[in-house]
């Protein structure tokens, strides 16, 4: 559906909002807290961009997402700040909702790790509005980095904590994750370390997996990473991988039977059993009796030259 950009508003050094009103004064379709929309385009290099945006909320009729710049990637976050203008179209898809919010009838703890606030705005609101007891952490590397900040400010001081980590150092995340018991559920989203820490701190003070719920963003390719030589065992099927391509993505242009759902290291479905080489984990779902014997090759890589899957 083609929405038109009706206002782009900056918010801190490298975000803007983009609010969205879909052609011909149609409504907004229906969303969930938590969903994301793709957004088709082209730049004027004639380049192709499918970017995923967290819904942020809605403003009269308009759809608001955020926007990040981002200097490495595939380019796209730099061709919607650089290039796209209010008064312009957008391909938007309908709203997928893959990042659900599970109320703890206990208590619900939300972490945002920088642009992940954007997923963790309306869940709070949500909460917010069904008085439920809840608490949105807030994490980035200086104060001009915690934006939005009209938008989690009208939650109230005390259902948000912000961190400047630059300045104020890493907050406790075991203090803020908290112990579990039966009623408590956790969501966050933000970059895959922080998700792993979260996750380790979590585990640590006894939550079950199934309450614990992730969103990631961000690359997972390194500067130091090597040309990767795949083998697959089972498929007998060897070829080569560049840095910056996924594994997973070469195996399915290589027309590898192979199971995947969310490509960013946060499901497991992808995962392969590795028969040789030294895995770069850099996913954040598997505990660590998984990795010692496996790994997910959506995000994560290898040591190289070689690693061999048993797929």
């Amino acid at each position: 559906m083609r929405y038109l950009i009706d206002a782009i508003i900056r918010h801190g050094p490298a975000v803007k909002e983009f609010r969205l009103a879909p052609e011909g004064g149609a409504p907004l379709p229906p969303w969930q807290p938590g969903a994301h929309v793709e957004l088709d385009f082209t730049s004027r290099a004639g380049a192709s961009h499918r970017n995923a945006y967290s819904v942020v909320g809605e403003e009269g009729g308009m759809l608001r997402i955020a926007v990040q710049r981002e200097e490495g990637g595939r380019g796209g976050s730099r061709v919607l700040h650089d290039e796209f203008e209010p008064g312009m179209t957008l391909e938007v898809s309908l709203p997928l909702d893959s990042f659900r919010l599970h109320p703890g009838s206990t208590r619900t703890v939300l972490i945002a790790g920088g642009i992940g606030i954007t997923p963790m705005l309306p869940m709070a609101r949500a909460l917010h509005a069904s008085g439920a007891s809840y608490r949105l952490h807030y994490l980035a590397r200086d104060a001009a980095r915690l934006v939005l900040a009209g938008d989690w400010q009208a939650l109230g001081q005390d259902r948000v904590r912000t961190y400047a980590t630059e300045s104020e150092g890493r907050p406790d995340l075991a203090r803020m994750v908290g112990p579990w018991e039966p009623g408590c559920e956790l969501h966050a989203c933000g970059p895959s370390i922080l998700l792993a820490s979260i996750r380790a701190a979590a585990t640590a003070q006894g939550w079950p997996q199934q309450h614990v719920r992730f969103e990631s963003f961000g690359a997972r390719a390194d500067d130091g990473d090597a040309p990767l030589r795949v083998n697959l065992l089972q498929s007998g099927m060897t070829f080569e991988v560049a840095p910056g391509k996924s594994i997973l993505d070469a195996m399915i242009e290589a027309d590898v039977f192979v199971s995947y759902e969310c490509k960013r290291g946060e499901c497991g479905n992808c995962y392969a059993g590795v028969v040789s080489g030294e895995p770069l984990h850099r996913d954040v779902c598997l505990n660590a009796q998984q990795r010692a014997i496996g790994m997910t090759p959506c995000v994560s890589w290898a040591r190289g030259p070689l690693l061999e899957l048993d797929l």
